[in-house]
């Protein structure tokens, strides 16, 4: 929707370049279009907000959206302010074109985010940096994990790895590292959904995470 909109500023300001029109009532567009301005603006700044923190693609979605609207208005009023000053009615269709690359643009943003999460897209490298310390910090009586895998659906972060123990440790001792990893990962982020497979010492690959 974001992305038809731009589309349709584009014709609608092609249309304006082609037969350029007399302005009608700027005083009280201008002033609708600020008011709706603010809501908008305090409106989008709550549902990206919110979407961000709740791991939310159609909040951050609908809060681009209305994001979007902002930017326009702040260009319609700057083209409004300028061709009624500068008696240049060409400038508001110019404005509109420069307005609706950037909803392009923020159009783009949302479609590629939401890619992302349908596609089972791995963490940001600074979460998965933040996962493997944790792992590191917390696998005491382990000797190494490798083949983090990490992969997030809307607000779920999925992790997965091979803990490697020595080879005499009982199972009550390596599941109770497995749960002491658990913990700390969920602790960090409660929406974490981990998998840990447990391995003997001849299984290990001298690599990933070493345990500090």
């Amino acid at each position: 929707m974001i992305v038809v909109a731009a589309l349709l500023i584009v014709r609608y300001a092609y249309d304006n370049f082609l037969d350029p029109r007399q302005l009608s009532a700027p005083l009280e567009g201008l002033v609708v279009n600020g008011a709706a301005s603010v809501l908008n603006a305090v409106w989008c700044w709550v549902l990206i907000t919110r979407g961000k923190r709740l791991r939310s693609p159609a909040l951050v979605a609908d809060g681009r959206h209305l994001l979007s609207d902002v930017l326009s208005s702040g260009g319609v009023v700057v083209g409004l302010s300028l061709a009624v000053v500068l008696d240049l009615p060409i400038l508001d269709p110019s404005l509109a074109v420069l307005v609706a690359i950037n909803i392009l643009w923020s159009g783009w943003q949302v479609l590629k985010e939401s890619t992302g999460g349908l596609m089972d897209q791995a963490v940001p490298e600074a979460t998965l940096a933040r996962i493997r310390q944790i792992i590191s910090e917390h696998a005491e009586g382990a000797l190494e994990a490798h083949d983090v895998r990490t992969r997030h659906a809307g607000r779920l972060i999925f992790v997965e790895f091979h803990l490697v123990v020595p080879g005499e440790m009982s199972v009550n001792q390596a599941h109770d590292i497995c749960d002491r990893i658990e913990a700390a990962l969920r602790g960090d982020d409660e929406h974490s959904w981990i998998t840990i497979h447990v391995e003997p010492e001849s299984k290990a690959k001298h690599s990933g995470v070493l345990v500090l």
